[in-house]
Formats: C-alpha cells, structure tokens, sequence
C-alpha cells in the first residue's frame, strides 16, 4: 500500500510537469518543434528522477532493506491508477484552458 501511494504521489508531480509541458509547448504534439522535444525530453527526465528519489526516499523512511520487485510493481501500479483516473481529469482542464487562452489570443490579432 505504500509504494502504491508513492506511485500516486509520482502521478501529482507527472501533473505538475504535465501542465508546465502543455503551457510551454502547447498540446498538438504534431505542431511541437526540436525546442519542444527537447524540453519534453526534460520534463519526462525529472519525472522519472522525482518517481526514483520518491522510491528510495519511502524505502528508507520504512525501513524496507533489500529492494523486492512487488515494490517497484507496487509504485509502477500507482501511478498507473492516478494516470488512468485523475490525470484524466487534469488533462481535459489544460486543454479547456488552453484552447480558451488561444482563442482569446487570435481575437486579439
């Protein structure tokens, strides 16, 4: 149960750059630029160090000595349960935002 709250708490800061990515790089993946690849590159880099230090961080903090797999299943099952529900829901709100944003920009011009 614990490294299936960590897992969920990855999904939290897999949002947190989710939303930075789409604000920056825009959410069409097709219109994205090198610039923007390699910022995504970035983003998913600092996630997987946030998902490893979280990892590390909560088997020390338990005490759980040796790594065992069912752990890191554990973790990996947890963020597969935030991403499929509540990302879900974050992802819609970006791209509501995000189209009114942009509709809002083009009446301007």
């Amino acid at each position: 149960m614990v490294c299936a709250f960590t897992g969920i708490l990855s999904g939290v800061a897999y949002d947190f750059l989710y939303v930075i990515r789409c604000a920056l790089c825009g959410v069409n993946k097709s219109a994205y630029t090198v610039k923007d690849k390699i910022f995504l590159f970035i983003c998913d880099f600092l996630y997987c160090l946030v998902f490893a230090a979280g990892f590390v961080f909560i088997s020390v903090l338990f005490d759980f000595g040796n790594f065992r797999l069912f752990m890191l299943i554990g973790c990996a099952l947890g963020a597969l349960i935030y991403l499929k529900s509540f990302h879900i829901i974050v992802a819609f709100f970006v791209r509501k935002v995000y189209n009114i944003v942009i509709s809002k920009k083009e009446r301007q011009t």
